[in-house]
């Protein structure tokens, strides 16, 4: 017996994708509390969308991320067509959806990543990479694809998953081989790799563009030296050999010093 999978053509997918219902409800009321509604006309969705990216992305230069995120969901809210709806679209109309949706969707991984939740920066950036192998190939598919790689990367090593990191990395590197950022995080993701199966100590605690990793690997061999140092001089039986073998020679090769030194000192002065 076959089975029927039954799809809902009116239903909408895209705020979905990162709320649940109950947010979704809180996300839509706070949308009409501000004054907004979602028109109806192809055009006036599409200005309204631009308008509330372009009011995020003031919010994100201001580092106010709950209301950057906020009007950036509003924004997507516009561009949710839904599949009955698409379908009725031309060509035309929906590759300036796809033009709408793509730099949201990469607003969107970097408000994520600036917010620390590595959940959303993946699903923001694979939904990205989705829609814009969808783009048509003169439009900016190429940097905006180098972009949401470089993020999904950066979400991918919050959480600590830097083989999966190293890969998209890898890929981004190919678009956008001179970006300084994309280079910087490749070389940091490499050393995590290592670190990451090396002794607890190295291991990275860091985003992958944070300082360079020579500097993080001698802080963890300058914790670890000193941790075990301290353990090997508070023994009672090595804190003993400690001033029998270093510190009582030391002392008296110094005293000897300044008694020289003031014999000197009180021959020349006789």
């Amino acid at each position: 017996m076959s089975a029927m999978m039954v799809v809902d053509l009116d239903s909408e997918e895209l705020l979905r994708h990162f709320c649940i219902e109950s947010e979704c409800d809180e996300i839509l009321r706070r949308f009409k509390d501000n004054g907004f509604a979602r028109p109806e006309e192809f055009k006036e969705r599409l200005a309204l969308a631009k308008q509330l990216r372009e009011g995020s992305n003031e919010h994100v230069k201001a580092e106010e991320l709950e209301s950057a995120m906020i009007h950036a969901l509003w924004s997507l809210h516009c561009l949710d067509f839904s599949r009955a709806r698409t379908t009725l679209q031309s060509d035309e109309e929906q590759q300036q959806v796809l033009e709408s949706l793509v730099p949201l969707l990469c607003n969107l991984s970097l408000i994520f990543l600036k917010r620390k939740d590595a959940h959303n920066v993946k699903r923001a950036a694979d939904l990205g990479l989705y829609r814009v192998e969808l783009l048509s190939p003169d439009s900016t598919a190429k940097p905006l694809k180098a972009k949401l790689l470089f993020r999904r990367a950066l979400g991918r090593g919050l959480a600590e998953e830097y083989e999966e990191a190293f890969l998209d990395l890898k890929e981004a590197i190919k678009i956008a081989p001179t970006d300084p950022d994309v280079r910087r995080a490749l070389g940091n993701c490499k050393t995590a790799i290592k670190c990451q199966r090396g002794a607890p100590d190295d291991k990275w605690r860091g985003l992958l563009t944070e300082e360079t990793t020579r500097k993080v690997k001698l802080k963890a061999q300058v914790r670890r030296w000193y941790r075990d140092t301290k353990e090997w001089f508070y023994k009672a039986d090595h804190a003993s050999d400690f001033l029998l073998n270093y510190l009582c020679p030391l002392l008296v090769i110094f005293v000897g010093y300044v008694a020289t030194r003031l014999f000197r000192y009180l021959t020349l002065s006789a």
